[in-house]
C-alpha cells in the first residue's frame, strides 16, 4: 500500500482532530435565507482573533545592520595588518559571491580572510557583531582570463560557517534576466573618488541601470580586453554624481524586495567588475548574476531560489511599514480550495468563497478548465472534503473572455459553523463607500518544508494582503464590463506568492465581519501587480436566483 492510498485515512484522522468543516446533515442552528440582505442576521459577525495575524503599516555612510550580507575580502600583511581590497556578498552561510579579478592583488598574492558584520574597518565600535573567517578556497569562473573583462565572477568558500546575528545575514540573488527598473544600491569600502584612499567605512550609492547601447558608447574601446564588446551577461549602472570606485570590486549591485509581511530581502543583481574613472557621471560595469546561476549553485551545492532564500528565518530583517498581510485569521474560514480529486492536497489551484451553508462562489474559468469541473472543496490540505453536487456557470460567460467570470458551486454537505463561516456580500446601498476601507486579496506563500513532504502534501499558507491603491481602468469600454481594478505596486520578491484565482477580494468592515466584493480574475498578474476582480454587484440577482430560488425564472439568465 502506498502513501497515496493512505492519504484519505490520514486526512480523516486530521479532520477528527480539528473538527469537521462540513456536516452530512443541516446543523442544529441551520436557517434558510430569502436574499443576501439577511446574511448578517443569519451569520452574525464574530470577533477576529487579533493574535493570529500580523500587520504592519505604514556615497553615503551605511549604518550597522543595513547591509548584513556585505563582506570585506582581505590580504593579511606583515605585522598582522589586513588590506581589504575587494568586497563580496554572503549568499550562503559558507560562500561569498565576488569578482574573479579579486583572486590576487597587484603583487599576485591571493586573499586569505573575509570580514563580515563590520561597517567601520578602522574602528572597534561594531566589532562585537563582526566575524573574521579564513578563506578555504577562491573559486574563479573557469572561463575567466585576466586579459579579458568577461566571466568576472567568483565564489569564496570560507573555512567555517558564518553564524547569523543582527549584523550578518545572507542575501538572495536576482534571478530575472532583466535588471530591475528602480534605483539600485552599490555598496563597498572603495575609494570616495578617483585617486583617493580606500574608505574604512562602508559606503552606499544609488545608481540607475543604463541601456547597453548607451553604456557601450561611454566605455573606452579596447578590442584586446573586450573583443566581443559589451555582452548580455554584463550590465551598466551610473548616476550623475557618484559611482563605484577602486576597492569596491566584487561588491554587490543590489535591489531590495519584500515579502507580504514587509520583511526586506536584498537581492544581488550584479557584481562590481570595472568602469570608467570614478568621477561625476562615470559608468560602472557589473557582471550580471542571473547569467551565472547554474554555475554558482553548482559550486555552492545549494539552490539559491527565492523560495529557499525567503525561508531563511533566523535573521533580523528590516521592515517596510507600507506593506502588510494577514495570515490565517478567522475570516479565512470562508475560503475554500477547489479539488479535482479527493486525494489532491493542493488547495491553491483555484479558490472560492463560502457564502451560505452549501454554496461557494468562484471563477467560471476555474470550473470550465481542461481538467473538467472540480469534484470537491476543502479548507486546507489536511481537512475533510465536501463533495460538489452541482456547478452553475454564468450563462453569459465565454471561455477566454474576462467578463461574467463567475460561477456557483453547490455542495452535498453543510458548513459546520464551529469551523467554517460564510462571508456576506458587500452592498453599496447598505454599507459605506468601500473606498474608505482597505481591500484584501488572497494569495498563497510557500512555507519551510518538513517531514510533511514525505506525504506529498503541499506546504503553503493562505494569506491576504492589503491593497492600498487607487482605481485603475481595465477591459473594454462596454456596458457589460464587470471588472474592477485597484492599483497595487509593492516591490515584492519575484515569484514570492501565487494569486488566489477564484478566491475573494474582501473588505474588513466596522463590525469585524469580512465582506466579499468580488472574485480574483486571472487578469491579475501577480501579488505585486494591480488587483483585477469580477465585481459581484452586477450579479446579485443571478446569484440570489440560484442560491435562494426566490426570483422570477426569467432572471436566472439575465443581469438586466
Amino acid at each position: 500500500m502506498t502513501m497515496l492510498d493512505l492519504l484519505p485515512t490520514l486526512l480523516s484522522i486530521a479532520s477528527l482532530a480539528r473538527g469537521s468543516d462540513f456536516l452530512d446533515n443541516p446543523p442544529v442552528n441551520y436557517t434558510t435565507g430569502k436574499s443576501f440582505e439577511d446574511c448578517e442576521l443569519r451569520f452574525p459577525a464574530t470577533k477576529v482573533d487579533e493574535s493570529s495575524h500580523i500587520e504592519s503599516y505604514g556615497g553615503e555612510r551605511a549604518y550597522k545592520g543595513e547591509f548584513q550580507h556585505m563582506a570585506a575580502i582581505g590580504w593579511t600583511r606583515s605585522g598582522a595588518t589586513i588590506d581589504y581590497l575587494c568586497g563580496g556578498s554572503l549568499i550562503t552561510w559558507r560562500f561569498v559571491l565576488t569578482a574573479s579579478h579579486c583572486s590576487v592583488d597587484s603583487n599576485n598574492l591571493p586573499p586569505d580572510t573575509v570580514r563580515l558584520g563590520d561597517t567601520d574597518l578602522a574602528s572597534t565600535d561594531d566589532d562585537e557583531s563582526a566575524q573574521q573567517i579564513p578563506i578555504a578556497r577562491f573559486i574563479k569562473h573557469p572561463q575567466y582570463r585576466e586579459s579579458r573583462k568577461y566571466y568576472d565572477i567568483a565564489v569564496v568558500e570560507l573555512e567555517k560557517n558564518v553564524i547569523p546575528n543582527s549584523a550578518i545575514c545572507v542575501a538572495c540573488v536576482w534571478r530575472e534576466l532583466e535588471a530591475p527598473g528602480d534605483l539600485l544600491d552599490a555598496v563597498g569600502f572603495g575609494a570616495l573618488g578617483f585617486g583617493e584612499k580606500l574608505s574604512p567605512t562602508l559606503q552606499k550609492v544609488k545608481l540607475q541601470a543604463l541601456d547597453a547601447s548607451i553604456c557601450a558608447d561611454r566605455l573606452p574601446t579596447n578590442r584586446r580586453q573586450m573583443p566581443e564588446g559589451l555582452r548580455d551577461d554584463q550590465l551598466c549602472a551610473h548616476s550623475e554624481t557618484m559611482d563605484t570606485c577602486e576597492g569596491d570590486s566584487g561588491g554587490p549591485l543590489q535591489t531590495d524586495r519584500h515579502d507580504l509581511f514587509g520583511n526586506t530581502f536584498p537581492l544581488v543583481v550584479g557584481v562590481v567588475s570595472f568602469g570608467t574613472p570614478c568621477t561625476d557621471g562615470s559608468t560602472g560595469v557589473y557582471t550580471r548574476v542571473s547569467s551565472y546561476l547554474d554555475w554558482i549553485e553548482k559550486e555552492v551545492n545549494q539552490s539559491l531560489s527565492y523560495e529557499v532564500c525567503i525561508g531563511v528565518n533566523v535573521c533580523d530583517r528590516k521592515l517596510n511599514p507600507s506593506i502588510a498581510a494577514t495570515i490565517e485569521p478567522k475570516w479565512t474560514n470562508s475560503r475554500v480550495g477547489l479539488l479535482w480529486k479527493e486525494t489532491q492536497t493542493d488547495i491553491y489551484q483555484c479558490g472560492g468563497s463560502l457564502i451560505d451553508y452549501q454554496f461557494v462562489i468562484t471563477s467560471a474559468d476555474c470550473v470550465t478548465s481542461n481538467k473538467g469541473p472540480p469534484t470537491y472543496v476543502a479548507s486546507s490540505s489536511n481537512s475533510d472534503r465536501a463533495a460538489i453536487e452541482e456547478v452553475f456557470v454564468h450563462p453569459r460567460f465565454t471561455k477566454g473572455q474576462p467578463y461574467f467570470d463567475i460561477a456557483i458551486i453547490k455542495l452535498r454537505k453543510y458548513a459546520n459553523l464551529d469551523e467554517m463561516y460564510p462571508a456576506c456580500l458587500w452592498s453599496d446601498e447598505r454599507h459605506d463607500d468601500w473606498r474608505q476601507f482597505n481591500l484584501l486579496a488572497g494569495a498563497s506563500v510557500p512555507q519551510m518544508r518538513s517531514y510533511v513532504e514525505e506525504f506529498n502534501i503541499s506546504v503553503k499558507s493562505s494569506v491576504q494582503y492589503y491593497v492600498h491603491g487607487k482605481d485603475c481602468s481595465v477591459g473594454e469600454n462596454v456596458a457589460h464590463n464587470d471588472l474592477k481594478c485597484i492599483s497595487n505596486d509593492p516591490t515584492l520578491v519575484p515569484g514570492l506568492c501565487e494569486v488566489d484565482y477564484g478566491g475573494p477580494v474582501m473588505t474588513k468592515y466596522y463590525d469585524e465581519q469580512f465582506k466579499v466584493h468580488g472574485i480574483v480574475s486571472r487578469l491579475t498578474q501577480g501579488c505585486g501587480s494591480n488587483v483585477i476582480f469580477t465585481s459581484l454587484a452586477p450579479h446579485r440577482q443571478w446569484l440570489e436566483s440560484i442560491i435562494f430560488k426566490q426570483l422570477n425564472e426569467r432572471l436566472v439568465f439575465s443581469d438586466k
